[in-house]
């Protein structure tokens, strides 16, 4: 029944403005998904701009895609996929879930827990994936500018290797690393994001061989996916919340409770552990 879903999620949101003790800033994409209210041309309040196309090359200019710029941004784009395929390796999803065998756009963007995941984790996750693909909008939009501005000084690199760190450790530099691996962030991409990845971050020269040997999707993908983890390690590391964490115990595969402390889960693509998994085809 459409009044009862409406009225699921509207409990949804109030749980989550009011249970989940985390930065607005991390909640605030499903709130303007919710309401059509993220500024993309095509949206319903932006119905008569013309869409821009994406830099994945599969949506808008003389592309035929008629999905929304909704559906294309927070599901069917790749930057999506790469977020989405971080949970779909994690999560204990059976394979007849859906089509492609993993985690459904309900799920996702209604914030209901999937199989194998308690609802307290998964209200962190999905604000996490869905911060970290507006995110990811943002830097593929930057890294496909034909003209980009110059790195800055190596003052300034210095400068700016002085961030905010979320959790020191084996995981958090695993993160760190494949996050230098990937690029950085240009200038230009932290003015456009409206949120960003709390981890240290070292820019590279322009003539690297990462910078060459990569496509913009493909680095941008990498810093929507570091972005991703980095939220959670962010959460992670301000302890175990009051409410409705009472059945998360160290089994759980993204976020565990082991005794007193709060542990994110790593990277799939980042660690040797990671990189088993892929290979095993988990």
């Amino acid at each position: 029944c459409p009044v009862t879903d409406l009225q699921r999620f509207q409990a949804t949101l109030d749980r989550l403005w009011t249970a989940v003790r985390w930065e607005n800033k991390n909640k605030e994409t499903l709130w303007r998904l919710v309401v059509d209210g993220i500024p993309m041309p095509g949206n319903t309040h932006l119905s008569r701009v013309p869409i821009k196309p994406c830099g994945c090359g599969s949506y808008g200019a003389d592309t035929d895609q008629p999905c929304s710029p909704r559906l294309h941004h927070f599901w069917e784009c790749p930057i999506a996929k790469a977020v989405r395929e971080q949970i779909d390796r994690h999560l204990p999803l059976p394979t007849s879930a859906t089509i492609e065998g993993g985690l459904t756009r309900q799920q996702l963007w209604l914030v209901q827990a999937p199989p194998g995941c308690e609802q307290a984790p998964w209200d962190v996750i999905a604000l996490a994936a869905l911060s970290s693909m507006e995110y990811g909008r943002h830097c593929l939009r930057a890294a496909t500018r034909e003209h980009r501005p110059q790195w800055p000084s190596t003052h300034r690199r210095r400068q700016q290797q002085q961030t905010h760190t979320a959790e020191q450790g084996p995981r958090q530099r695993a993160i760190t690393d494949f996050f230098n691996r990937s690029g950085g962030f240009p200038p230009e991409e932290e003015e456009d994001a409206n949120t960003h990845p709390i981890i240290s971050t070292t820019q590279p020269a322009m003539d690297t061989p990462t910078q060459t040997a990569t496509s913009p999707l493909d680095r941008a993908q990498a810093r929507t996916v570091a972005d991703f983890w980095a939220r959670l390690h962010s959460f992670a590391a301000l302890g175990i919340p009051h409410y409705g964490w009472d059945q998360v115990g160290p089994q759980h595969p993204i976020l565990a409770i082991v005794g007193t402390q709060m542990r994110c889960a790593d990277p799939v693509d980042i660690t040797n552990h990671g990189a088993a998994r892929t290979e095993q085809g988990l």
